[in-house]
């Protein structure tokens, strides 16, 4: 089945699910509801002009609308019975332009909305992140896009059936929390989730729920069962005790079309010389100096004290960790010995006037907790990157290794600073298939003090200068 039959099928198998929909949808009820009270939470402003796509028999219109007031609403789905359910259910707010519409591909808008929103419909994208990054590109500068979608635990107990059985299940596999991000830039924010358990009489029931939403349409490439099968996976899943979880993920990003105030320095490794680099930017750019996570701190006495002795920042403009740990190890690990809880989510950057320099843990893959690793903060922070880099045998593959990951989660990077033994050949080759500018290039110094770090800081180019370069690489 191609593409647009594939959304058709879909708008037939909702349309027709429309009005019984909400007998069966306490899952999207709820999701609904918490959704909306995130979006409550914003600062919109006065009679915002909202999108919402697949509105459904309008669970979330309904939700929000009772906590936002008067808003200029455009409300859409793929399905035209699921649109008239919800206008019969007196959902859609009075005055709100209705659409048919495939919110993958939302041809016709005119954009410039404050708030994007969709509960319970994204999943069904083809290509889901490319998909937000549309809808990212409706939203007017500061505008928000939130959603609540699937993730990848959803209905673990009924594919472990199939599996028990040697079996694959038709249901659709839904990314990882930490995958769903919108293909744009200029994109803060990130991913909260939450599982819910259902408890279904039987196998039979938790089908019926499907079919009673119109979520019946098989995975592309995945076959329904015969009968004889399907009657073997029903009697494996009421064994395994009939209940279903719901892997719910809710995204919320602010569009950001300022200039980043500021960059996050990351590593190829760690002890790469990330602490040395900051404190040079620091000194370089007159910014402000954090670094969200420590460890090791039975060994020495930490990297903030380090950068404002280094590039001598007055106490107004370092800011203290959100967390800080004794055993010289990631955070997720040095948080485990210590009985301590580190909760990449809750970091959030101090309010500056001057430009922030932010201090990465290790490298780009260092677990800052069971579900977060360092490249996810920098994704969530929204900063351009620095990357420390050695400038010897070796740096090149690391380094592109490196740039290539930032780049496949469209984290935009600033530069590079190399340390070490100067290499011309190791600079070149960096610059011309990692694409990048090397901002500096630190050599080995007889002294590591404040006078050193002045020093330096005059080789390295203005932050605006750098910034400027790198919107220019973007546009073209």
């Amino acid at each position: 089945m191609n593409p647009a039959s594939r959304k058709e099928a879909v708008a037939r198998r909702f349309g027709a699910a429309a009005s019984g929909y909400e007998a069966h949808a306490s899952v999207q009820r709820t999701a609904a509801e918490r959704l909306a009270r995130d979006i409550a939470r914003l600062p919109l402003p006065p009679r915002p002009r909202i999108l919402e796509i697949g509105c459904g028999t309008g669970l979330l219109t309904r939700a929000l609308a009772r906590r936002l007031g008067p808003a200029d609403w455009t409300v859409t789905d793929i399905s035209p019975g699921m649109l008239e359910a919800a206008r019969r259910a007196g959902a859609l707010p009075a005055g709100a332009r209705c659409l048919v519409l495939d919110g993958e591909h939302p041809a016709g808008l005119e954009g410039g909305y404050h708030l994007v929103c969709s509960s319970l419909a994204v999943q069904w994208f083809g290509d889901l992140n490319a998909g937000l990054g549309r809808l990212a590109g409706l939203l007017a500068p500061g505008g928000y896009l939130a959603v609540a979608t699937l993730a990848a635990d959803t209905f673990e107990q009924w594919r472990a059936a199939h599996r028990a059985l040697g079996l694959r299940a038709a249901t659709p596999r839904y990314p990882p929390a930490a995958a769903i991000r919108p293909a744009m830039r200029n994109m803060a924010g990130g991913v909260r989730e939450e599982r819910l358990i259902q408890d279904y009489p039987d196998g039979l029931r938790f089908l019926r729920s499907l079919k009673g939403i119109g979520a019946t349409l098989p995975a592309p490439g995945r076959p329904a069962l015969d009968a004889a099968a399907l009657r073997r996976v029903l009697a494996k899943f009421d064994e395994q005790g009939a209940r279903a979880t719901y892997h719910l993920a809710y995204g919320m990003w602010n569009r950001q079309d300022k200039r980043p105030a500021g960059v996050f320095v990351t590593g190829t490794d760690t002890g790469i010389g990330k602490t040395l680099v900051s404190a040079i930017l620091a000194r370089a750019w007159g910014a402000d100096y954090w670094k969200p996570v420590q460890t090791g701190l039975a060994e020495e006495t930490g990297d903030t004290e380090t950068v404002a002795a280094l590039a001598e920042l007055p106490p107004e403009r370092v800011h203290l960790p959100a967390y800080e740990l004794q055993a010289p190890l990631s955070p997720w690990a040095a948080a485990s010995l210590e009985n301590a809880a580190v909760d990449a989510a809750s970091i959030a950057p101090p309010a500056t006037r001057a430009p922030l320099v932010v201090e990465g843990a290790g490298g780009l893959y260092v677990p800052i907790d069971e579900r977060h690793m360092m490249i996810d903060l920098i994704d969530r922070l929204g900063l351009p990157v620095v990357l420390a880099a050695r400038s010897g045998l070796g740096t090149i593959n690391h380094t592109l290794l490196s740039l290539e990951a930032l780049r496949r989660r469209a984290i935009p990077v600033l530069g590079v600073v190399m340390s070490g033994p100067l290499s011309p050949g190791n600079r070149h080759a960096i610059e011309r298939f990692g694409n990048v500018r090397v901002l500096a290039e630190i050599p080995p110094l007889a002294a590591v003090d404040a006078r050193a770090v002045a020093r330096l800081a005059e080789t390295v180019p203005p932050l605006q200068a750098c910034l400027a370069a790198l919107e220019a690489d973007a546009r073209r």
